[in-house]
């Protein structure tokens, strides 16, 4: 009886250094346009560096629903281009924070806290942006330290996490803005519906093929 051998992942590939380059490229342009053509640096590195993380946001949201679990365990091009995809988001909302907390808060929480109250009528819920970035950045760790074990992971956790994360988010952009930023919100939404839509049909003719 022959045993075929799983090959080992290589540790870096050219999808990853262009993934880097890619996250890099943006984030410069980003903050380079923000202080180029600003009247109000703050206010622009603020709003657009949340911007870039929404798009990779949306990208990645897009490309895990249909993740097989040899993606999600980063063996094939689409799961690396996924998980660098969910990262970039990440770290462009790392930045984001800074640059809220340098420009808005003076890096002090009791100010963050004052004006959460202000914007949203409860200053505890500055607590739930916490906690949404400590799982966000969770999430990434697990999938790039224990690609395996995220594989095989419940769906429940996957459904928790994303369904809390999409409600964070859909206050963010759609109830407490308006303007193109709540347009932008609801195309955003509008769209990962259809991507999710097209996903779960996918998966359902495969499903029935396989069952033939």
């Amino acid at each position: 009886m022959s045993h075929v051998v799983d090959e080992p992942r290589p540790a870096v590939t050219a999808i990853d250094l262009q993934m880097v380059a890619a996250g890099l490229g943006s984030i410069t342009l980003v903050i380079g346009l923000s202080l180029a053509l600003a009247n109000s640096t703050g206010e622009m590195l603020t709003r657009n560096t949340v911007r870039l993380s929404l798009a990779w946001y949306a990208v990645a949201l897009c490309l895990m629903m249909r993740l097989t679990p040899a993606d999600r365990r980063a063996a094939t091009t689409l799961g690396r281009i996924a998980r660098w995809c969910w990262t970039l988001s990440l770290v462009s909302f790392l930045v984001h924070l800074g640059m809220a907390f340098h420009f808005y808060h003076q890096w002090s929480h009791a100010h963050a806290f004052q004006r959460t109250a202000e914007v949203s009528g409860v200053g505890e819920g500055v607590y739930i942006s916490y906690l949404f970035t400590c799982l966000w950045a969770a999430d990434v760790a697990w999938w790039w330290t224990q690609p395996d074990a995220y594989a095989t992971r419940s769906r429940y956790i996957d459904r928790a996490l994303h369904t809390f994360m999409l409600f964070i988010v859909f206050n963010g952009m759609v109830i407490y803005e308006n303007g193109p930023i709540r347009w932008a919100g609801l195309a955003m939404f509008a769209l990962l519906a259809a991507a999710w839509w097209q996903a779960r049909s996918a998966r359902r003719s495969a499903d029935r093929w396989a069952n033939r």
